[in-house]
């Protein structure tokens, strides 16, 4: 790092954010500039109000700014009017990447929930901290604006201050070879900083146009709407112990109770014996009087009872988008308008003149393993349309051998067998297909070993081209990434 950069410069942003739809209100900053060795130059404080209309330090080609988790400094850093810097080292971003992917693969294994702050990624690396500060609190009474009369400017700068200090000592251990094993690959960490930073804070503090009329009129009118929706479709209605509250909860115990009283003594459960209230669930039991009723309208409240998004005065829902946050490196959104029931997106609103466009690639991850592996089966089965709907005629989840028909009528089947399809082609073991499947452990070991027979099959064919080609691959037996065209969702096709 230091061989590429004249300037390392390490911040950190303390901001309110008192109502999440907004951008955050930065209250304070702390800077430490250091030389191209890492050694400590400077340190720079900017309370509310000092902040200026341009960051106090470089930000130019050659220097690099260092934070943890910076999408939340660079909000603050649009919130001020500031320009971006060219080079954003995010050590939240490099700590996933070593945490996450150097982890061997192990399916079958349940791993706890890895905690992702700055005091979990310093343990990691072996460093200690903030032994004399209530972390927990403070941070708490800041993002919340109660902090006036409980912590002084001078208290919560140096409690930015110390998070500064903790984070370019975890940047040092990041980059620096030493006793631990998680060392990253700096250059790739810069590539992706590009985008769990900057982008991330651009897509953040832009949100998404939601139509304030609707979305009041369906808070000011939420109680009304459940109660008609709870009168009309639930069973339950009007029974002492009736299936919902009031408010529109559902309750299993009282679901339990419900199908006893009408003599129902058998429902799907799941392993860990609660009842099973998932689609598949409620269309297999729908032969019992008034359960499709109660699927719909356990549908429907979904919508109602879970409207809460974080929505900004300028009626725009700014979601937590939490970059790389799964352990498959996908995002970890949450309070977004898109991580709720499909019909909250008719709530968004985009100005007159303009157009939304919601994109998505098909099965990107299965036409990459085929091109890459060249798998004759495979590519046939991405290219005839469903990958998925291939696999669920092999398992015996359906005889519909029209695709489209067959997605359109079993969705959750469908979402079923992407789910399983990604977890067989990244090594899932018997048991967690079995379980996925909800078949016997002999069904998933029998998948399984057809699935490599296939694999070893492939493998038999290529080296027997091999062979005859005197140790090349004829032409005709290649197969290009750029041969399997990658296919956009329907929306892309329809623009």
């Amino acid at each position: 790092m230091s061989n590429n950069f004249g300037r390392i410069v390490v911040i950190d942003f303390e901001f309110e954010n008192i109502n999440r739809g907004n951008l955050p209100n930065p209250l304070c900053m702390v800077a430490h500039v250091h030389d191209e060795n890492f050694r400590h130059i400077e340190t720079i404080k900017r309370w509310r109000g000092d902040f200026g209309t341009a960051p106090p330090f470089d930000i130019g080609p050659d220097t690099i700014v260092i934070a943890y988790a910076d999408w939340a400094d660079l909000q603050c850093f649009i919130a001020l009017g500031w320009e971006f810097p060219v080079h954003i080292f995010d050590c939240h971003t490099a700590y996933l990447a070593a945490t996450n992917i150097l982890l061997p693969y192990e399916p079958d294994v349940v791993r706890k929930k890895q905690r992702k702050r700055l005091p979990d990624a310093c343990k990691a690396y072996g460093i200690e901290g903030w032994e004399h500060i209530n972390k927990p609190h403070i941070a708490e009474a800041i993002g919340n604006g109660t902090w006036c009369g409980k912590y002084s400017p001078e208290q919560i700068l140096e409690y930015c201050n110390e998070d500064v200090i903790k984070t370019a000592e975890l940047a040092r251990a990041q980059v620096r070879p030493g006793r631990n094993t998680l060392i990253v690959d700096v250059q790739r960490v810069l590539f992706w900083s590009n985008y769990s930073a900057k982008s991330v804070a651009l897509i953040q503090s832009k949100g998404m146009p939601i139509d304030p009329f609707l979305w009041n009129l369906i808070q000011e009118n939420k109680a009304s709407i459940i109660a008609e929706l709870l009168r009309r479709f639930d069973p339950s209605h009007g029974d002492p112990d009736p299936i919902y509250t009031p408010d529109g909860n559902f309750s299993y115990a009282r679901f339990e109770q419900f199908l006893i009283r009408h003599g129902i003594h058998a429902w799907p459960r799941l392993d860990s014996g609660k009842l099973d209230t998932d689609g598949d669930a409620f269309r297999l039991m729908s032969f019992i009087p008034g359960i499709e009723k109660l699927h719909a309208l356990k549908d429907s409240l979904s919508v109602i009872v879970k409207a809460n998004l974080p929505i900004g005065d300028d009626g725009r829902n700014r979601p937590s988008l939490f970059p790389f946050g799964t352990a498959t490196g996908r995002n970890a959104h949450a309070r977004s308008i898109f991580n709720f029931h499909a019909g909250m997106r008719s709530l968004l609103l985009f100005q007159e003149g303009t157009i939304g466009v919601y994109l998505d690639w098909r099965t990107q991850e299965i036409g990459v393993a085929a091109a890459k592996s060249g798998d004759p089966n495979l590519i046939r089965d991405y290219l005839d349309g469903d990958i998925y709907h291939g696999l669920a005629l092999r398992t015996g989840f359906t005889k519909d051998r029209d695709h489209a028909h067959w997605k359109s009528t079993q969705p959750q089947i469908r979402q079923r067998m992407k789910s399983l399809q990604l977890a067989i082609s990244y090594g899932m073991g018997v048991p967690s297909l079995s379980r996925g499947l909800n078949r016997h452990p002999l069904i998933g070991s029998e998948i399984i070993e057809r699935h490599k027979r296939r694999v070893c099959n492939v493998l038999e064919v290529a080296r027997g081209a091999s062979r005859k080609g005197n140790g090349r691959t004829p032409p005709r037996e290649r197969i290009r990434l750029a041969a399997i065209p990658h296919k956009q969702s329907k929306q892309a096709h329809a623009l």
